[in-house]
């Protein structure tokens, strides 16, 4: 890997972790998700995955290892390859802001997997714990499907001509 692929899928990857710090801060608005799928879109699957795993080991360097950044550290990088993979065969802006409405809706839940398989909840626990679960990931697949719509064109020309 030459040096300039290193640099520049160092940077995508601090990009990604001061948007992540900025938005921790904001209940959960944040678009870590739509710049995952901005990533994957734009940028070769090697880069697009690596800028994300780097950016999970960071959130781990610096959150602590806990359950949850471990479950940072398998949910993104395989959001990237997702989006790599079918964002590029998806022409259509509303079925890519659809694709990253679901996989966002859903992050929270597959992060929170641990925690529901170590509480040992009965259906009902189960159900309240995901119908609040669902509350911050509804807000958060909102941003990420109205940024998509709006940002995801503007923002992939940008990182298409910084590649040049």
């Amino acid at each position: 890997m030459s040096s300039r692929k290193i640099t520049k899928v160092a940077m995508l990857a601090s990009i990604l972790y001061i948007i992540q710090f900025i938005g921790s801060g904001l209940l959960y608005i944040e678009l870590v998700n739509f710049t995952i799928l901005l990533y994957g879109v734009s940028l070769k699957r090697d880069e697009s995955y690596l800028a994300v795993t780097i950016f999970c080991l960071l959130v781990m360097l610096t959150r602590g290892f806990g359950l949850w950044t471990i479950m940072y550290l398998i949910v993104f990088p395989q959001y990237a390859l997702i989006y790599s993979t079918l964002g590029k065969k998806i022409n259509s802006l509303i079925v890519l802001a659809l694709l990253g409405f679901i996989l966002a809706f859903i992050c929270g839940t597959l992060i929170d997997i641990p925690y529901i398989v170590a509480a040992n909840l009965d259906y009902r626990g189960l159900l309240i714990r995901l119908l609040l679960g669902f509350q911050v990931s509804i807000v958060n697949a909102l941003v990420t499907f109205i940024a998509t719509l709006f940002l995801l064109n503007p923002l992939k020309k940008l990182l298409l001509k910084l590649n040049t």
